[in-house]
């Protein structure tokens, strides 16, 4: 009798001891004393079709970091088996495979709770903080994620396209666009999620899916693709949630925008396509076309030219008498003037030289007989 009741005592002291484990991993996993309930709602509280302020956009893009690296990564790709034993602040010393198996179950809020205990972890060698889930948790279809103009984008702290909700060609891409008001993108969005300047929000132009109206097809990656005015917010999920950053590894920045429509601060961001360059410039109306030259005058002919006079004979030179004597002949050159007075002038200078020779001859023929 006394053994039976000896057992009964030890199995009942043996229930109530792992009751009180049980208990006590539940203070653990929710911080309170309240029973943490295994189903959980994954629905966002503030989904792409309801994103209309920017606080809206805030809360939007923060419940995509719990969805990603909460309910997704840390309930189904964390493995924390390896660690003996993990303390958490104020509460108590637990193995990982206690945490491997309570994390599916528990809601989003606990585990937020539970993740400064990674304080002092490398949380990169349990979780795939680097591996990218994005299109497997956020898909593209309209639903929680996308709807109308609202979409996700995930860029790394270098500028490369993780994710885009519209776009999947933007992925593996850097953004290197320049906007209407010549406004670097990428930088904007770097640097706000770095030093948040201006609470997470940068503004400037960017094509708006909702319309074709603001398209600038110019197929140039320097361009921004579109002239409407977008308002972003942007955060570094990691920092937000706490989770330690992995080594190695580029950061990552969520974000998403709303389109408001015209601004005259931003007049580059006008919506109709032109990417006027910030300066509000109407678009150039075409250049009427020139009028046709008139043809030109055929020219006049030139009229022949007029044959040249003949040049004027030279004067003749004054006339002399030449008169050789050869062998019995005679040459007399004289003037041209054949008038009759020449000719007998001529004439008597023919007989005289005619006689001067017989008489000559004469004489040379008596010498040669006198001698």
């Amino acid at each position: 009798m006394r053994i039976l009741m000896r057992n009964t005592v030890f199995k009942t002291a043996a229930l109530a001891g792992l009751f009180s484990c049980l208990l006590a991993l539940v203070v653990v996993f929710s911080g309170t004393t309240d029973l943490v309930h295994a189903t959980h709602d994954e629905t966002p509280a503030i989904t792409a079709d309801q994103v209309v302020t920017e606080a809206d956009l805030e809360q939007f893009v923060k419940e995509a970091a719990d969805a990603y690296y909460i309910d997704f990564i840390m309930k189904h790709e964390c493995d924390f088996s390896s660690i003996e034993s993990l303390e958490i602040p104020g509460v108590g010393t637990f193995p990982g495979t206690t945490i491997n198996g309570f994390l599916p179950n528990a809601d989003t809020a606990t585990i937020k709770n539970f993740i400064p205990a990674f304080a002092d972890l490398d949380i990169a060698e349990y979780c795939p903080l680097d591996q990218s889930f994005f299109e497997d948790v956020f898909g593209r279809v309209d639903g929680n994620w996308k709807s109308g103009s609202i979409y996700l984008f995930i860029m790394d702290d270098n500028g490369n396209m993780l994710y885009h909700g519209v776009d999947p060609n933007a992925e593996g891409e850097r953004v290197v666009a320049m906007d209407g008001g010549k406004r670097n993108v990428r930088e904007l969005i770097l640097d706000e999620a770095d030093t948040p300047m201006n609470d997470g929000i940068v503004k400037y132009c960017w094509d708006d899916p909702a319309t074709g109206d603001d398209n600038i097809d110019d197929n140039d990656p320097a361009t921004a693709p579109g002239d409407s005015l977008k308002i972003s917010y942007v955060v570094d999920p990691l920092v937000y949630l706490g989770i330690n950053q992995p080594m190695g590894s580029p950061g990552v920045i969520f974000g998403s925008g709303i389109y408001p429509g015209p601004d005259p601060q931003y007049p580059a961001c006008d919506g109709n396509g032109m990417a006027d360059g910030g300066d509000g410039m109407e678009p150039m109306e075409p250049m009427e076309p020139m009028e046709p030259m008139e043809p030109m005058e055929p020219m006049e002919p030139m009229e022949p030219m007029e044959p040249m006079e003949p040049m004027e004979p030279m004067e003749p030179m004054d006339p002399e008498m030449v008169t050789s004597v050869s062998g019995g002949g005679c040459a007399i050159a004289a003037g041209s003037d054949s008038t009759p007075r020449n000719n007998a002038f001529n004439l008597l200078l023919i007989v005289s030289a005619l006689l001067f020779t017989v008489s000559f001859g004469n004489r040379a023929m008596g010498r040669r007989n006198r001698d």
